[in-house]
């Protein structure tokens, strides 16, 4: 279901021609009742492309029995363009309308990109299968920058899903 809803956000902007939809080639396979518990945007500077780094853990039914472990996974995004002056990636619609993905805010002591309003990255797995997909409009998006849908029934995912319905 979550799954569904996930891809049903991603098809509606496409259908008014102003949103950009980049599925990272690269794939990962973690924990499947895992949880992503750090992300953040890097550049590659030799091909200034940009770059969703992002750390699963296996926390949620780590114990004595199984120790915690971390991984860490990169997912390139083709097609978006690094733009020097601005320090920011940005993207193209069908119509040549700019959208910016990503700007550098020069937090002090660590500089780092951070999504823009416009952006989100939504983590997809399935099974412990993860495909990144950024979605881009050219309007203002609301909600979170990243989004992790999971495919399986876990008590955290269900309680996760009840959380989200009583506060709306």
């Amino acid at each position: 279901m979550k799954l569904f809803l996930a891809l049903l956000v991603l098809a509606v902007p496409g259908a008014y021609g102003q949103s950009v939809e980049i599925v990272s080639p690269n794939k990962a396979y973690t924990f499947a009742y895992g949880d992503a518990i750090s992300h953040q945007i890097e550049r590659n500077h030799f091909t200034n492309q940009m770059i969703a780094r992002v750390t699963f853990s296996n926390y949620p039914y780590a114990g004595d029995r199984e120790p915690r472990r971390d991984e860490t996974f990169d997912f390139v995004f083709p097609g978006l363009r690094f733009d020097a002056a601005r320090n920011e990636f940005v993207a193209r619609t069908r119509h040549q309308v700019r959208i910016p993905i990503a700007a550098l805010h020069p937090n002090f002591p660590y500089a780092g990109y951070k999504l823009g309003p416009n952006a989100q990255i939504f983590l997809v797995k399935r099974s412990g299968h993860v495909t990144a997909v950024l979605n881009a409009t050219t309007q203002p998006q609301g909600g979170e920058r990243w989004v992790q849908v999971d495919d399986n029934w876990s008590l955290q995912n269900l309680l996760a899903l009840g959380f989200e319905r009583l506060t709306r």
